[in-house]
């Protein structure tokens, strides 16, 4: 047995020198793409779990004394890994802290998709004198068909972030899905609007409908298109966007 767990581990080392990545315990440690990293300073880490149907690009950034947002860790996961990132430590000083944010973006695989960045920002305290200090933050990522106004929702314990990826989410008054909402929601509102009045079909899926009704008041009428519109020219002049 234990010649053959030598063997995988001899295998793993050996893909880690084309890839960048080596197997520890069960999770695959990725090697940091900051040049000065240190691994004497290492005192955390973090654990990001991959859905089995859908591949992730996962990414991390750091800003310190010396820069912002500088590239850490970039690496783009397999479906079903789970992967560990090593972090350095550093005192909470103005001449000497590091703010880690942390990306990942769920996209390709059997779903198919490219779902909205899920970020978090932590840091790790400079403590190695104390072994019992090292910290593991863990961030579980799943996915599922629930209708939802959000691309994802998170549940928190201790150091435990569980991620729950959104495929039927919307952005209310985004009915034709582009990403954005313009005078064509407002269309596309007043002619679903124009349909039910008539006693035609709905022009709208299930998704859309629920992105069409900005009211929430369980149907789709003229109302709905003309705060689609308010939304769009309050956006398109000042930025300050608001369904209230």
């Amino acid at each position: 047995m234990k010649k053959i767990l030598s063997a995988a581990a001899a295998s793993i080392c050996a893909v880690s020198a084309l890839s960048s990545f080596s197997a520890v315990a069960d999770s695959i440690k990725i090697t940091p793409v900051y040049a000065l990293f240190n691994k004497n300073d290492v005192n955390g880490s973090v654990v990001v779990t991959v859905p089995d149907k859908t591949t992730a690009e996962i990414s991390i950034l750091m800003d310190s004394p010396e820069g912002k947002a500088e590239p850490y860790y970039n690496f783009k996961a397999l479906a079903g890994g789970s992967y560990s990132f090593d972090i350095e430590g550093r005192d909470n000083t103005d001449d000497d802290y590091r703010i880690y944010t942390l990306s990942v973006v769920l996209t390709g695989g059997q779903y198919n998709i490219s779902s909205a960045p899920y970020t978090d920002t932590f840091t790790v305290p400079d403590v190695n004198d104390n072994p019992d200090s090292f910290v593991t933050l863990n961030y579980n990522l799943s996915v599922d068909d629930t209708f939802t106004g959000n691309s994802f929702d998170v549940t928190k314990k201790d150091n435990t972030r569980n991620i729950a990826v959104h495929l039927d989410s919307f952005m209310l008054g985004d009915i034709d899905g582009d990403g954005k909402i313009s005078a064509a929601d407002a269309t596309a509102a007043l002619i679903e609007y124009s349909a039910r009045s008539t006693g035609q079909p709905t022009t709208l899926d299930a998704r859309q409908l629920k992105s069409a009704d900005v009211n929430k008041d369980g149907t789709i009428d003229a109302s709905d298109a003309t705060r689609i519109l308010i939304y769009y020219s309050a956006l398109s002049t000042d930025g300050n966007a608001s369904w209230d």
